[in-house]
């Protein structure tokens, strides 16, 4: 049980697809040797037609477009925190820091896309849809729910969120770049994204408790850091968010950068 449990994603994908090629393996090999379906094995309605995933190639304009649909990820989440008037009460103050970021992200965006181009590739000019679908529009969800007293800091702890998410990207970016003169753009991108996170950190958990890791005594729980963990790490990034339960428990999230298939291919349009 314990070994099931430490298997990575990557791994798992692997013996997942070990185990389909077994399967049409064993059903090629079936086939050939006359074997006929049999009567005892029960089954319902028909089995839909296929069609099989096309190639596809991730080049270094994947890689940068997908950068930029994390950037527009930033820009509409700011936009609906500021065009709602989400921050409120304490974080009132931190309007203009929001509106500062969100340019921020405008630029980058801007930025990455001219990189892609000139590369021959397409710009992207709109929002990651898988991390919206499973990260942005659930945590917004939660947010704006009736009775989250605390709406304006979970807010924060969103944002806070997302701009590691830019960052974790950028750094995971730049160690697949094939080509090196886009590399240094891409960490001169992913290091105002962390500047941000930094920021962030700060308003959420003031003076030391946000320069590095540390445990909020009452619940057990990490607190939110300028430093969440070891450079290099690419770790899920957890976040509480929404009203809390009958046992004063928020509703947990976990945030991962885009994998294969929340990658921005090139046939992939807005």
């Amino acid at each position: 049980m314990n070994d099931f449990n430490n298997l990575t994603r990557r791994e798992l994908l692997k013996i997942s697809g070990l185990s389909i090629a077994g399967i049409t393996f064993l059903a090629a090999c079936g086939a050939q040797s006359g074997v006929v379906e049999s009567s005892n094995i029960a089954s319902a309605g028909t089995v839909p037609p296929t069609t099989a995933l096309g190639q596809v190639v991730i080049s270094d304009t994947v890689l940068l477009r997908t950068a930029a649909s994390l950037e527009y990820n930033a820009i509409d989440t700011y936009t609906q925190v500021l065009d709602g008037g989400l921050l409120t009460g304490e974080y009132a103050s931190l309007k203009d820091a929001v509106k500062r970021f969100r340019d921020d992200h405008i630029s980058h965006a801007a930025a990455i896309n001219a990189l892609v181009v000139g590369y021959g590739g397409k710009a992207h000019e709109c929002a990651n849809t898988r991390v919206n679908n499973l990260y942005v529009d659930p945590a917004l969800k939660l947010i704006t729910a009736d009775g989250n007293a605390d709406a304006a800091r979970d807010v924060v702890t969103l944002a806070h969120a997302l701009e590691n998410l830019a960052a974790q990207t950028y750094q995971g970016v730049v160690a697949l770049l094939a080509e090196p003169k886009l590399r240094g753009s891409a960490m001169r991108v992913g290091q105002d994204e962390a500047r941000h996170a930094v920021v962030l950190a700060q308003v959420l958990n003031p003076g030391y408790l946000a320069i590095g890791p540390s445990t909020d005594e009452a619940t057990g729980k990490a607190k939110v850091a300028s430093v969440p963990s070891a450079f290099g790490s690419l770790s899920s990034i957890q976040l509480s968010l929404g009203a809390p339960n009958s046992e004063g428990v928020k509703t947990s999230l976990s945030m991962e950068t885009p994998s294969l298939n929340g990658l921005v291919y090139d046939e992939i349009s807005c």
